[in-house]
């Protein structure tokens, strides 16, 4: 069944459509138009709405005598029948009434006794809300405590008095922190340094030093290529373009030595 299908269908393939289409009388042309999806967007828009009338025209399109008549038209039809008139105040229908969810039987708690040994229930026993909170960060309960209590218990400091489960959180204000210096590493020199091979630099940090000359990074890219003493370089922040980028790529390839690289930047 399948190969007479598909030898129908081979016979077709090397006709020419419009020529198909050209042996077809109009009602028929109207027939194979009728069957097409008028929702294909594969069609063009103006095709997809076919005239729905035989009807000559009366005359030319009058936008304003138009919509007289279909106001006029609107207003002599009569009202639908209504089975119930029109009150105020009155509801017509049904009322909606929404469905009652049975609430779920809440089970009883169940108590389970454990056994955790005389020692651990003693320290239970007498241990105060500060020391529960140290518990609950040891436990990973992080949920019960705030940051401040955590972080008091992770770094084993003392929690402040008053603080437990149900205290207030207060705020931390924030530590004033001093700016990093500015990277005051001499890239000439250091260029230089890599391209001599120099076993004293294993770590190079170029990392948010402004306007370094291109004639630096060259002399960093092609020295690198042959350096067999330099374990980690750091270029974030440094402006790379893509072509010192593609310089930079090559002195990998052929480096053997270099363990740490950090080329990130948003230039």
């Amino acid at each position: 069944m399948a190969e007479n299908i598909m030898k129908d269908v081979k016979k077709y393939a090397d006709m020419d459509i419009d020529e198909l289409l050209a042996k077809l009388s109009p009602e028929e042309l109207e027939q194979l138009g009728n069957m097409v999806d008028p929702d294909d967007s594969l069609i063009p828009p103006s095709e997809r709405c076919r005239t729905q009338t035989k009807k000559k025209p009366t005359g030319p399109l009058n936008r304003r005598h138009l919509l007289q008549f279909l106001e006029k038209f609107a207003r002599e039809q009569e009202d639908w029948p209504e089975a119930k008139p029109f009150q105020t105040g009155t509801k017509r229908g049904k009322v909606f009434v929404p469905r009652v969810q049975p609430k779920p039987k809440q089970e009883d708690d169940v108590e389970v006794e454990l056994d955790i040994g005389e020692d651990y229930e003693k320290a239970l026993n007498t241990a105060n809300e500060s020391e529960l909170v140290d518990l609950a960060a040891i436990l990973g309960l992080h949920s019960m405590l705030s940051q401040d209590q955590y972080h008091n218990s992770v770094t084993n400091r003392r929690q402040r008095p008053g603080t437990g489960f149900d205290s207030l959180v207060k705020a931390s204000m924030p530590k004033p922190m001093p700016m990093e210096p500015d990277n005051d590493t001499n890239t000439h020199q250091t260029a230089e340094k890599v391209a001599a091979n120099d076993p004293s630099l294993k770590t190079l940090n170029w990392n948010n030093i402004k306007n370094i000359r291109r004639e630096d990074f060259k002399k960093l890219f092609e020295g690198l290529k042959k350096n067999t003493n330099l374990e980690s370089l750091s270029l974030a922040n440094t402006d790379l373009t893509d072509s010192l980028v593609k310089r930079l790529v090559e002195a990998v390839r052929q480096n053997k030595t270099l363990k740490s690289l950090n080329v990130e930047s948003n230039y």
